[in-house]
């Protein structure tokens, strides 16, 4: 007799066990026809549907995106030639922008510190943030391309390896800086901001925001620390205005010196004019747009002595730079924000805008932004992450918010200036898409008036993201 790998079929609609001889015991006994007519199924998982295969390509692809197919980070190492050219990149665009080492200084850390822990994930963020907000990527020599997105995972996942809680090193804080810049561009504002306060939390861990911490450093020491610093304070008031966060940094150090350079993308004459933009408002005035709500600090007299500083532009930089156009933009910003908060003054409202003077200042910063857009290059705006259009769109609804205010012969001018530079912002590249929708809407309103050959329309690169970002 031999022995079957299945039940009898009368066993089987039985639901009996079956000795699976043949004739089987039990159809003996009950004198039944025993047959194996019925296929046995086959066993193991069912066939895969192609909406499941769509899906494990999408998880697939993002788990290849933020982990690189999760390969140990010790194989992952990314050689010096993908590194030195991104280095090439940040100088070549990003110093004047955000300058923290100059090419020489960071190639001299690649060669000799490559091994290092610190200086490798700081070199690594760098290079990402650098490829982030030029939005380009490097292809290795064996035909392997790498985002700023793929190297900030890369980065992030190396944190184990370098980061501990006993130390405030340089490398730490500029890594956590390079890092909040690459989730700025990424649309992740909760992840931006954290990594911003973390490098904040070690520069005041490290004293670096005492003036008497600097005393036995090295020049070239101080003007790195002092410049990452001033960053991370301007991060942090940038963060005030649109996420309503604390800061804790203030002017209370010296900025870094100008440099005596031959090359103009190593000068820091723009940065040193960003960093006036933002501290000719002190502490008070981002506090008090982080609570909505102005403070006995900020008075009139003082905001309006805020606009009047910041109604000029520095003359030594150079024009049209990246740099350039940075200062620029921070200055109209300023001096907008400025022009807002006193809206928000107690009985001061209605006096300051019955005076025609300061209703027509949206107008004049609006017009200056304009001036400034000209001559510029579309794809400057692009290397300063999500804060051109932010600052722009800031500007931009301060007259919108204001043009009904204006009498017959004014309200044409401001409506004019107005279409403008909404036309400006809807070509920009925006983070932040429900910030654009209400601008949107309040021009829709705003504009009816105006002989607008089609409706203006969001840019079709912005996100779906509700996010405010850095």
């Amino acid at each position: 007799m031999s022995i079957r790998r299945q039940s009898c079929d009368c066993c089987r609609v039985r639901r009996v066990k079956c000795d699976r001889n043949k004739p089987c015991n039990r159809c003996n006994q009950r004198n039944l026809k025993c047959t194996y007519l019925q296929q046995l199924k086959k066993r193991g998982p069912k066939s895969i549907r192609a909406k499941s295969l769509r899906k494990i390509a999408e998880v697939q692809t993002v788990s290849m995106e933020n982990n690189i197919m999760a390969t140990p980070v010790a194989l992952m190492k990314i050689p010096r030639k993908l590194i030195e050219q991104c280095l090439r990149l940040y100088h070549d665009h990003l110093y004047v922008v955000w300058p923290m080492l100059c090419y020489d200084d960071l190639h001299k850390l690649l060669e000799e510190k490559y091994d290092d822990g610190y200086t490798y994930s700081f070199l690594v963020s760098l290079s990402a943030a650098t490829l982030s907000d030029l939005q380009t990527e490097i292809v290795s020599e064996e035909g392997v391309s790498f985002t700023g997105r793929q190297l900030c995972s890369l980065c992030m996942l190396s944190r184990q390896f370098f980061d501990d809680l006993r130390n405030s090193d340089i490398f730490r804080i500029m890594t956590y800086y390079c890092l909040h810049r690459c989730y700025a561009q990424f649309a992740n504002t909760r992840a931006s901001y954290r990594l911003s306060c973390e490098a904040v939390g070690l520069i005041k861990i490290a004293g670096f925001h005492r003036e008497e911490t600097y005393e036995f450093l090295s020049f070239s020491e101080q003007q790195l620390r002092r410049k990452v610093y001033y960053l991370l304070l301007m991060t942090e008031r940038y963060y005030a205005v649109y996420i309503k966060g604390v800061t804790s940094l203030d002017a209370t150090i010296a900025p870094p010196l100008p440099d005596t350079v031959t090359d103009a993308r190593l000068s820091l004459d723009s940065f040193l004019e960003v960093i006036r933009v933002f501290t000719v408002p002190g502490k008070c005035f981002y506090d008090a747009l982080a609570t909505n709500c102005a403070n006995n600090s900020c008075t009139e007299d003082s905001l309006k002595r805020i606009w009047n500083e910041l109604h000029t532009a520095s003359l030594n930089i150079e024009p049209w730079s990246y740099g350039y156009v940075d200062s620029l933009f921070s200055r109209h910003w300023v001096r907008t924000l400025a022009w807002k908060l006193v809206l928000h003054m107690k009985g001061m409202r209605i006096n300051f805008l019955s005076n025609t003077n300061n209703t027509h200042i949206p107008v004049e910063i609006a017009r200056d932004m304009l001036g400034d857009t000209f001559l510029t290059a579309k794809n400057i705006y692009d290397v300063h992450g999500p804060g051109i259009p932010m600052k722009a769109l800031e500007v931009a609804n301060a007259l919108v918010d204001v043009v009904s205010k204006y009498d017959r012969n004014m309200k044409l001018e401001a409506w004019n200036v107005l279409y403008d530079v909404s036309k400006f912002v809807f070509s920009l590249k925006h983070c932040n898409n429900e910030m654009v929708q209400k601008f949107s809407s309040k021009c829709q309103s705003s504009l009816v008036a105006l002989p607008i050959s089609k409706p203006l329309q969001l840019n079709d690169n912005s996100n779906d993201d509700d996010d405010i970002i850095s």
